[in-house]
């Protein structure tokens, strides 16, 4: 079998590298293993790597090098294959895209197994790896670690992978439950941590090691906080800190504060660790968060009893509280002192526990983790097959608005047994609709169906597999959604197909409001701006309606307008442009348009969502009014004013809708040509 890790670099140092390292030195003595870095930054690697491992790198960017490819025109041009929210998406761009779909589109490279190693070469996985082939994306951070907009981005590529492995349970769980895949098994496998190449420590020394990042989430502070107690019982004993990073100035700040210099040291990088995690006679960690926690495996197995922070997710499935190590609150430097000095006190409870890790630890061995991605590769060859086999189908549909609101889908060309139109919320992939195909290759979503509020992706799912594949549009027939006012009873809930842009492939937006200020007219005249509408779902107060202009962003303001009521729930509203133009605190601001209806009842949103129109900025254009700015919105706009000579400054009010349909107002400045 061929196995193939992407990485982001190979010639560097840290956990990802070397949990790299560990799996493919070992899976090298059953199986061809390769190691795709993407990029090579200096001559040789950090680590030391095994010959049967073949290393190939895509780019070179090393400074030094006659084929240095840093400033190539095509690594300068944005990559359109990863994702644009990956935390290192600015060091890629289309030379890496055509290198890596090079590597693995070639007759050299036919691996069976792919393994992407951090989120963005997870999605390069999911596109350029051989069909046929394991599809793997590793995540060495946490589903918390990452923000939202890049989970959304990851969702189609994670989606088409085979399997998604974590280093912890509970990281695995949390995927599991806020993003589900259908299709893509989630589970979790531990970083391995070879036998250490010294003979473990016997704990009878006076030394405390940490390693790691010198950075914020590792809160070293609360260890040399916690050491400075240590130090006043047992002024014999030391602490080294081992690693580099942005900390380090303000740990040394901190050392000499407390007075911990002749205690405390820094001890910079240092590879291998295993002979310094010897001397030591205690292991400490104090991190805020850690997806695994290589630094305490690689303690354990060198003989040493840990005191660990309980943080998400490792530290809690790597120790066995007081049998091989001692957990401790975030962020609290008593409990780490406290932890310390029990052990430090109890040398023989100290000599029990660096027994029970030495002996616990070895579940980390790397011919153990292999084992287990060996059976992973041999469970998901079937699933393999059954993606290639979904990679050749792509389905083309054809979608109505039916008269009562109901939308549906038919498919195109050949039938297909057991197939289910599968609806998910793009903001929220938990939220999940199916719907069978019938044997004319219909599906039809309930005009009743509880679509919440949002934009849904349509695909089809398969048989057995449960994989999903989006579904393209040919043509959508939106003709019943011009009905949609006829069909409210009560508040609204529509749901309208669409296609996306360029791919056409299949989107419905629901919009469900309970209550809702459905917008109408909007005129825009000597610097006043008029809209009218109708309220929905809710019984008008005989007093007049309040319009609310909010200011959207930091320091909120609300600007109150009476309105009138017309009669069936109808209402209009006429405000000054000047209202918000004289509010202005930035260049270009956005105001929200709500109306409250009766007294004491939550204001709700102008809109205008009950016809077929999905998008209504681009098509419906209200002209602005232009105001005299009579005053600045900063400091320097206040000095330049008394400057002579400046042309006078405009701002411009105009109505719009966001993509939500929400009636919006915009206040932004006039150019001063």
């Amino acid at each position: 079998m061929k196995i193939s890790f992407l990485i982001h670099t190979i010639y560097g140092i840290g956990g990802t590298i070397r949990t790299t390292l560990n799996l493919a030195e070992e899976l090298a003595d059953r199986h061809e293993v390769e190691i795709v870095s993407v990029f090579r930054h200096r001559d040789i690697p950090l680590f030391d790597i095994d010959p049967r491992v073949t290393v190939v790198p895509l780019v070179d960017t090393r400074p030094s090098s006659p084929t240095n490819e840093k400033e190539h025109p095509l690594l300068l041009q944005p990559a359109e294959y990863f994702p644009r929210n990956e935390a290192r998406y600015k060091e890629y761009g289309k030379l890496t895209d055509e290198r890596v779909r090079a590597h693995y589109a070639t007759a050299g490279s036919d691996a069976d197994v792919v393994i992407g190693t951090r989120p963005g070469l997870s999605a390069y996985v999911a596109q350029f790896a051989p069909t046929g082939a394991v599809l793997i994306g590793q995540e060495h951070m946490t589903h918390h670690h990452h923000k939202t907009a890049l989970r959304k981005e990851m969702y189609a590529h994670l989606d088409a992978l085979d399997a998604y492995v974590t280093v912890s349970e509970g990281d695995a769980r949390v995927w599991r439950e806020r993003m589900p895949l259908p299709a893509t098994r989630v589970l979790a496998i531990p970083n391995s941590v070879p036998e250490p190449p010294v003979a473990p420590s016997d704990v009878s020394g006076k030394t405390v090691v940490a390693a790691g990042r010198l950075s914020p989430e590792k809160q070293y502070h609360v260890l040399i906080d916690a050491f400075a107690k240590v130090v006043k019982a047992h002024p014999d004993w030391d602490l080294r800190i081992y690693g580099w990073g942005t900390e380090r100035d303000k740990l040394l700040a901190r050392i000499e504060e407390l007075g911990l210099y002749n205690s405390v040291r820094l001890m910079g990088p240092h590879s291998p660790i295993e002979p310094e995690w010897a001397k030591g006679a205690i292991a400490a960690s104090t991190s805020r968060h850690e997806s695994f926690g290589m630094t305490l495996v690689e303690a354990m197995r060198c003989g040493l009893p840990v005191v660990s922070t309980d943080c998400d997710y490792g530290p809690r499935e790597i120790l066995a509280d007081g049998e091989d190590g001692i957990l401790v609150p975030v962020g609290d430097a008593d409990a780490v002192a406290t932890a310390l000095l029990t052990l430090i006190d109890d040398e023989e409870l100290r000599r029990k526990m660096g027994a029970a890790a030495l002996r616990n630890a070895r579940r980390f061995h790397p011919a153990r983790v292999a084992e287990q991605y060996e059976e992973l590769f041999g469970e998901l060859r079937t699933a393999a097959a059954q993606r290639a086999e979904a990679g050749g189908y792509a389905p083309v549909a054809d979608c109505v608005v039916e008269p009562d609101g109901a939308v549906t889908v038919t498919l195109a060309g050949p039938r297909r047994d057991g197939l289910h139109l599968a609806c998910v919320r793009t903001d929220d992939r938990t939220d999940d609709h199916r719907f069978p195909f019938d044997a004319e290759g219909r599906a039809t979503v309930p005009a009743d169906a509880v679509f919440h509020e949002g934009i849904w992706e349509g695909s089809v799912e398969l048989p057995g597999s449960g994989r999903r594949v989006r579904i393209t549009t040919r043509s959508i027939d939106q003709r019943g959604a011009m009905r949609a006012r006829e069909r409210v009873t009560g508040g609204v809930r529509t749901l309208i197909p669409y296609p996306s842009k360029p791919k056409k492939q299949l989107l419905l937006r629901s919009w469900v409001r309970p209550v809702h200020a459905e917008a109408a007219d909007v005129q825009v005249s000597r610097g006043e701006i008029t809209v009218s509408g109708e309220l929905i779902g809710a019984a008008p107060a005989p007093d007049a309606p309040t319009l609310i202009v909010r200011r959207r962003g930091r320091g909120s303001v609300d600007l109150t307008y009476p309105g009138t009521w017309l009669g069936d729930g109808r209402f209009r509203f006429t405000f000054p442009a000047a209202g918000p133009a004289a509010h202005q605190t930035a260049a270009n601001q956005w105001w929200d348009l709500l109306v409250r209806y009766a007294p004491g009842a939550e204001p709700v949103r102008l809109a205008r969502v009950l016809d077929d129109i999905v998008d209504k900025g681009p098509v419906f254009g209200y002209p602005a009014t232009r105001l005299r700015k009579k005053r600045p919105y900063a400091l320097l706009r206040i000095a330049a004013r008394r400057l002579r000579g400046l042309p006078q400054q405009y701002v411009r009010v105009r109505p719009a809708y966001a993509d939500t349909n929400d009636l919006l107002v915009n206040v932004a400045d006039v150019p001063v040509k």
